[in-house]
């Protein structure tokens, strides 16, 4: 294949998958079933008594309870929101998400599904650390086995002389 269309290839194939990245962000807030921090702030009382996914940091954590604030993409807190009958394996600053009945008080009675995304605020440079750690291996074990040639634009299998 000539190096032009294998160039024009490469450039739609990242175009068009530029334009679909563009087009998830735009429509994103409005297909997401469950408000944001943002539409909880705007309208605090319009997802009372439904079913909803919050992701917040938490505040406070008993044996049975805890408490998370929900914030807004400013940072500032659109609703404080205590879970009841449920338990946390997170300290203060851990972020979390919760799904369940959100009621008028602010409250959710008992949490559906309750994820732990990060447990301390200390985790989340080690997590990127561990993830670029896995990049650089992947990456390693990729070019032990395959050659780059950017004068054909090809990708090919590393043969006996090759390395």
């Amino acid at each position: 294949m000539r190096r032009v269309y294998r160039l024009g290839a490469v450039a739609i194939v990242l175009g068009l998958t530029l334009g679909l990245c563009v087009h998830y962000g735009a429509t994103y807030d409005e297909n997401w079933p469950h408000p944001t921090g943002d539409q909880l702030a705007e309208e605090p009382g319009s997802w009372d008594g439904e079913h909803v996914l919050l992701v917040g940091v938490v505040e406070t954590s008993d044996e049975n309870r805890f408490t998370m604030r929900v914030e807004t993409d400013a940072g500032d807190v659109a609703r404080v929101v205590e879970v009841r009958e449920t338990s946390v394996d997170a300290e203060r600053g851990g972020i979390v998400q919760v799904f369940g009945e959100l009621t008028e008080q602010g409250t959710v009675q008992h949490a559906d599904r309750l994820v732990v995304v990060v447990a301390q605020p200390g985790y989340r440079p080690s997590k990127f650390g561990v993830s670029g750690l896995g990049l650089l291996l992947a990456g390693g074990f990729f070019l032990r086995y395959w050659r780059i040639d950017p004068r054909e634009c090809a990708i090919t299998a590393r043969g006996d002389r090759d390395g």
